[in-house]
């Protein structure tokens, strides 16, 4: 019997360290974790930017409140009321709204109501132009090329008003009634009805207590001083005397010199003297001839007359049917 050892013995199994495997474990985690990482930060797109909050978007939007006072609204127009947009004329009616720069005019025998922006009001008589300049919570301009204007400015709005027209400038102090004219002379004439007005021209200002007027006679000139506005509408008129042979007739007469006068309806120029006079066109037989007076203030005084224009051919002459002498 054979003993000893075998010839091919069984090869050794190899043992690892406990810590080799520990290190492996921690080394493989660790390429896992950084994998994962890199992943996250380069393979995955990135995230969409937020829009900005709704509350700071509104807050770049101007105030509607203050939106609306740079507004004039159209309280009423009677007759053809316009206003200048895109090279044009449009016409406007109660209830639109201008804004600033807009361009408004009034043809003959119209007239408008304008609405402040912070309470009060424009009224834009016959023949009116006026740009609007300026429209604020604290405050309105508007540029009067020519006609007449009168605004009002209540006990409860905040709002002021500066009328400028050919270099003058008029401006309210608190609640106001007061009245502009810019006339075919180049005169601006003003009045405080209620209230105090301030009257600017060529480095000159005046106020206007209640009850007062002034006026600029001519363009760059200084204004006159105050003077109370008189009780009596002035209207002093001129007839022709006898009758007339022609085919028209003059009427003269005089006015305050800031009046508006018509004649059988027509508008009749009126001197810086105010003195004025027209042209009636007669008919044979009586002509009946009536003379209106507007002071600066709006009130109104009147007078009439007739005229006689004699016939321009004899009357024709019917023969009698009869003998003049009787056997």
């Amino acid at each position: 019997m054979m003993g000893g050892p075998p010839l091919f013995p069984p090869p050794k199994r190899r043992r690892f360290p406990v810590g080799a495997v520990v290190v492996v474990v921690l080394v493989g985690a660790g390429l896992f974790a950084a994998t994962r990482v890199s992943r996250v930060l380069f393979e995955h797109p990135a995230p969409p930017l937020v829009a900005a909050p709704k509350a700071e978007a509104a807050a770049a939007t101007p105030d509607a409140g203050e939106a609306e006072a740079r507004i004039f609204h159209v309280v009423s127009a009677d007759g053809q009321v316009d206003a200048f947009r895109d090279g044009r004329w449009i016409a406007i009616h109660a209830g639109d709204r201008l804004a600033h720069d807009d361009l408004v005019r009034t043809v003959p025998g119209a007239h408008a109501v304008l609405a402040l922006s912070a309470g009060g009001e424009i009224e834009l008589r016959e023949k009116v132009e006026i740009r609007l300049d300026r429209l604020a919570a604290d405050g309105s301009i508007v540029d009067l090329r020519h006609g007449k204007v009168v605004a009002r400015v209540g006990n409860d709005s905040h709002d002021t008003l500066a009328i400028t027209a050919r270099e003058t400038r008029t401006s309210t102090e608190g609640p106001a009634h007061i009245v502009v004219q810019a006339d075919e002379h180049g005169q601006v004439s003003v009045a405080a009805l209620e209230g105090t007005a301030r009257f600017a021209a060529a480095g000159k200002t005046v106020v206007l207590p209640e009850g007062t007027q002034t006026r600029s006679s001519r363009a760059g000139a200084p204004p006159d001083d105050p003077e109370k506005i008189p009780e009596e509408v002035l209207l002093q008129v001129v007839w022709p005397e006898g009758e007339r042979h022609g085919d028209a007739a003059t009427i003269e007469g005089r006015v305050e010199a800031a009046s508006a006068v018509t004649v059988n309806g027509e508008p009749a120029p009126v001197g810086e003297d105010g003195r004025f006079h027209a042209s009636v066109l007669l008919r044979e037989g009586q002509n009946h001839v009536s003379v209106r007076a507007e002071d600066l203030a709006g009130r109104t005084r009147g007078a009439s007359g007739t005229i006689m224009r004699r016939p321009t051919r004899p009357p024709k002459l019917a023969a009698e049917p009869r003998e003049l002498w009787k056997k």
